[in-house]
């Protein structure tokens, strides 16, 4: 009796720890990728949670503001965080995961306005949101071009939709679902085109502080488990939602 209480015990203890191994992740808002107040966190964090438990791993999700999040996880509060693009700066302090998937910005405009790469625009304000980047190549066309500042995605597709701008650079995720929102909101016959050469595609990844002991192994366990959603089918159809 006493030997069967012990082996009970012990497994108790053995799936407790199971239990335990929850990675901790440090986020910022940004829908419809990633959202507090979104059915499962938002899809990348579906993706993200599934690629884990394909390798028996549990996933929180901690939210800050971008900029904090980055700090945080340098700091060593927190071993990942995600999604972010490849720098020099980021290869030498983190891993870097297998790829999430591509993020594409393009440029954006209503119907009725003639579609357009964004070197055929002269003199015409375009709408960007403060505190992205939009890749080297919008970079060093910006000054050529009359931008209309908004302090985020949503102000900057009202002036859209209000015709105060006739063009945006969005991300397509982001631009195609706030634009669903506010046509749920205020039904109307416009529908919103991009451009056909995007304007910035570039793969996003996890982040592992390469300082903690358990950054290599997670990125293993992460990259393993997001190839069997890929393999199955699962991953392209998560980022379809």
């Amino acid at each position: 009796q006493k030997w069967r209480w012990l082996i009970v015990a012990c497994c108790l203890v053995v799936a407790g720890m199971v239990r335990a191994e929850t990675v901790r992740i440090a986020v910022g808002e940004w829908p419809p990728y990633i959202s507090e107040s979104l059915p499962e966190q938002g899809f990348l964090c579906q993706v993200v949670r599934e690629a884990f438990a394909a390798e028996g791993l549990d996933v929180s999700f901690h939210f800050y503001p971008w900029a904090e999040a980055y700090k945080l996880t340098l700091a060593g509060d927190y071993v990942v965080t995600m999604p972010w693009f490849r720098s020099r700066e980021r290869e030498q302090s983190f891993y870097l995961s297998a790829s999430l998937g591509q993020f594409t910005t393009r440029l954006f405009t209503l119907s009725g306005s003639p579609v357009v790469n964004l070197g055929e625009i002269k003199h015409e304000p375009v709408g960007v949101t403060r505190g992205y980047f939009y890749g080297d190549g919008f970079a060093a066309r910006q000054s050529e071009l009359a931008l209309e500042w908004s302090d985020s995605d949503q102000e900057s597709l009202e002036k859209l939709v209000a015709g105060r701008i006739r063009y945006l650079v969005m991300d397509e995720q982001v631009a195609k679902a706030l634009f669903q929102q506010m046509q749920s909101r205020h039904p109307g016959a416009l529908s919103l085109t991009s451009a056909p050469d995007p304007i910035w595609s570039q793969p996003g990844y996890l982040l592992m502080r390469k300082a903690d002991p358990d950054a290599r192994r997670l990125m293993l366990l992460f990259n393993a488990g997001l190839h069997k959603l890929e393999r199955s089918g699962r991953l392209a159809r998560l980022w379809k939602v």
